[in-house]
C-alpha cells in the first residue's frame, strides 16, 4: 500500500509540475518576440551611432523598415538582413540575426528564430552581451522538459549579477525546473527573485505567484 501512495504522490507532484509549466511558461516565452525586437532596435541603432560604417547602419535600418512594413514585406527584409550577415561587421551581424529571429517569431516559425539565436550564440566574434542575450532566448523559445537540464547548464554562466540578463536567466532557470519536475529546486530562486527590489516588478510579481502555487 506504501508503494502505491508513493506513486500517487509522484503523479501528482509530476502533474502539478507540468500545470505550472503550461500557466507560468508562456508569460516569458511570450515575452520573448518583444524582447528581440526591443534590443535589435536599440543596440542596432546603439550600434549605427558608434561605428563609421555609414553604409552597413543604412542597410539595417532599411531592413528594419522593411521588417516593419506588413506580412508582404518579411521576405524581402529577410533577403535584407541575409546580405547584412554576410558581409557585415560583428555587431551588425548580430543585429540581423536577431531582427531575423523576431521575424521568425511574429510568423509563429520558432525552430528558425532559435536557429538564428543558436548563430549568434555560437559565434565567437560577437560580443558576449549579445551571446549571452542569445542563449536566454534560445531558452525562452526552446524549453520542455526533456531540454530542461540541458538549458540550465547554459543558462547558469549567465545567472550571475554581474551579468546583463542575470535577471531574466535566474527566472529562466527556475522555470526550466518547473518544467523537468523538480518544483524543490525552483523554490529558492523563485523566492530571491520575489524578495530582490532590484529585480524588474513583474519578474517579482511573477514568482511570488508561482510560490504560492506550489504552497511556499
Amino acid at each position: 500500500m506504501v508503494d502505491i501512495f508513493q506513486e500517487v504522490e509522484e503523479d501528482l507532484k509530476r502533474e502539478r509540475s507540468e500545470e505550472l509549466w503550461r500557466k507560468y511558461g508562456k508569460y516569458v516565452i511570450g515575452t520573448a518576440a518583444v524582447i528581440v525586437l526591443g534590443v535589435a532596435g536599440r543596440e542596432g541603432l546603439k550600434t549605427y551611432e558608434q561605428t563609421t560604417s555609414i553604409e552597413n547602419g543604412t542597410r539595417f535600418a532599411n531592413a528594419v523598415e522593411l521588417a516593419q512594413a506588413g506580412e508582404d514585406k518579411q521576405d524581402a527584409a529577410l533577403e535584407a538582413l541575409d546580405a547584412i550577415i554576410a558581409d557585415g561587421s560583428a555587431g551588425f551581424v548580430a543585429m540581423g540575426h536577431f531582427q531575423k529571429a523576431a521575424i521568425y517569431l511574429r510568423a509563429g516559425a520558432t525552430p528558425s528564430a532559435v536557429s538564428e539565436l543558436e548563430a549568434v550564440a555560437g559565434n565567437d566574434d560577437i560580443d558576449q552581451v549579445y551571446r549571452d542575450l542569445a542563449v536566454v532566448q534560445i531558452a525562452m523559445n526552446s524549453a520542455s522538459q526533456s531540454n530542461a537540464k540541458d538549458l540550465i547548464a547554459q543558462l547558469e554562466p549567465i545567472a550571475v549579477p554581474e551579468n546583463a540578463w542575470y535577471y531574466s536567466a535566474r527566472e529562466m532557470i527556475a522555470l526550466l525546473h518547473v518544467a523537468a519536475g523538480d518544483v524543490a529546486a525552483a523554490k529558492p530562486l523563485l523566492t530571491d527573485i520575489a524578495d530582490d527590489n532590484e529585480a524588474p516588478a513583474g519578474m517579482r510579481a511573477r514568482a511570488s505567484e508561482i510560490l504560492k502555487a506550489v504552497g511556499a
